[in-house]
Order: C-alpha cells, then structure tokens, then sequence
C-alpha cells in the first residue's frame, strides 16, 4: 500500500492531524474514545499521523500493529508519513533507550533471533512510508522541516517526490543516492531555526562584518544552518520558510519532532 504512495501525499480536508506517538498506546486509545468514537470508517475526513511510531514509549509494538492494521482497513482515509524513529540507526539504539528501544522491545517479546526477524519486516514496511502530505493545497505537513532545494529541481516538492518509494535513509540501500538520502533526512531530521540565529541573520545582512560569538551556527543565505542535533541535521528560518510557502504556492507548515509543553506551539511567525 505505502510503496503506491507518492512520497507527497496530496489530501483534502477535513482531515486530523496527529503528532509523534512514540510508542504510547494510550494516546491512541484517547483519539480513538474522543475523535473517532463511531470508528474510524463512520468518522468524516482523512487520519494523518507525523511519524514516530515506535521508541521512548513501551508499547511500541502494539501502537505499530494497531495504526497498520487501520491503514489496511482503511488506506484511503489512514496516512502515515515517515519520521526519524522510523529509520534502523534509531530504532536500534538500545544503549540511548534502553527498554523504551523498539528492537529491544521486539526481542524481548519474541527472543533475540526471531525478535530481530519482527523487527526488520516493520522496518520493511517504514521504508515505505510518504515524507510528506499537502492539504487543500495549502498546509504542508512533515515530521521535522522542509528540505533543502536540490540543484535541477523546480521546488521542494519535487525534490521529495525524488525519493525512492523504497528508502533506507540511515543507513541508506545502495540505490539511493546521496543527494536524495539528504532530501529524505532534512524531511525527517530538521528543525526551525533559533531565535539567536534568525536575530544573526538580519544583523549579518546589514552589517557583513559582524562579529557574532555564541557559538551557533549562522544561517547561509538561503535561510538554512547546521543544528544543533549535529550529524549533518539543518536547521530552517524565516528566510528558508518564506522561500518554500512561496516557491510552493503553500500557506502554512504543520510539523512534530519536537516536544512543547502545551502540546502545540506557533512559531516562526505562526507560520
């Protein structure tokens, strides 16, 4: 089903948007007792979940068999893009996750050999999964941020509809190239840009020769910066966001990735 998919879902409203899950079943009993308590086949609009299915939460092999088992009941009206959880480098860490890794959580529930078989199938099928879904035409909605404009292609979209339907991503099969393995990690990986470097950038601009010494990476003239997850990973500010809404004809971003303490947060000009 998600090997049909275009890596750019194109989706009408209404439709529910939800963040990472993260292996917390509870969540998913929550939405399913308050937003599509007829079930979801009686509910009207689409179900477009942000990625991060699995790690940090205990029962991440039943949040991952309970959201297949709807996208195959319904595929036209269950999405599930692709999240950075959603990759074998992550979701193998059993040092960083301990008993909250979802390799680990396999293998203790099936033994160590026949475990790692369970857990590799799921991660078969994660390949798989869209990077990104536009609604209405206008809202654009991700795991982490918007990519980086590759050389040759008209816009972002594009670029991610570039990626292989079949993506390891970290680590990569050898099909991918490294240009399209980046376009699917800036999807899955990035962040907004801080604050500190949004206020350098506009002083950059007016004075070349501005000393600045925090430390931050500055952001290039295109809006993007390294981040401070490290690893390769970008950071996108005003200048980024601007440049994607209007090269793409799109209005608003809607992303997970982050974690904010009143569950949702606007930033960047509530853009």
């Amino acid at each position: 089903i998600f090997e049909s998919e275009k890596r750019v879902l194109q989706l009408q409203s209404p439709t529910y948007v939800f963040g990472d899950i993260h292996g917390n079943l509870e969540d998913l009993h929550f939405f399913s007792d308050n937003i599509w308590k007829l079930g979801i086949d009686l509910t009207a609009g689409n179900f477009l979940f942000l990625g991060d299915y699995v790690d940090r939460g205990l029962n991440c092999l039943e949040c991952v068999a309970y959201l297949f088992s709807l996208k195959l009941l319904f595929p036209k009206k269950v999405h599930m893009l692709r999240g950075n959880h959603e990759t074998r480098d992550v979701n193998s860490w059993i040092d960083h996750y301990k008993d909250r890794s979802f390799l680990y959580q396999c293998q203790n529930r099936f033994n160590e050999e026949l475990g790692e078989i369970v857990w590799e199938e799921v991660n078969q099928v994660f390949d798989r999964l869209p990077l990104a879904s536009v609604i209405n035409h206008e809202l654009f909605c991700i795991h982490g941020g918007i990519p980086r404009l590759a050389p040759g292609y008209e816009n972002e979209l594009d670029c991610i509809n570039s990626v292989p339907t079949v993506a390891g991503i970290m680590p990569p099969y050898r099909h991918e190239t490294a240009l399209t393995k980046q376009i699917a990690a800036d999807c899955i990986w990035s962040d907004p840009a801080s604050e500190h470097q949004e206020a350098v950038f506009e002083r950059l601009k007016e004075d070349p020769n501005y000393q600045d010494n925090s430390h931050q990476s500055h952001l290039d003239e295109n809006g993007f910066g390294a981040s401070p997850r490290g690893g390769g990973v970008v950071c996108f500010g005003n200048q980024a966001i601007n440049s994607f809404l209007q090269r793409n004809n799109l209005s608003y971003i809607i992303r997970a990735h982050e974690a904010h303490a009143h569950g949702v947060a606007m930033s960047k000009a509530a853009k």
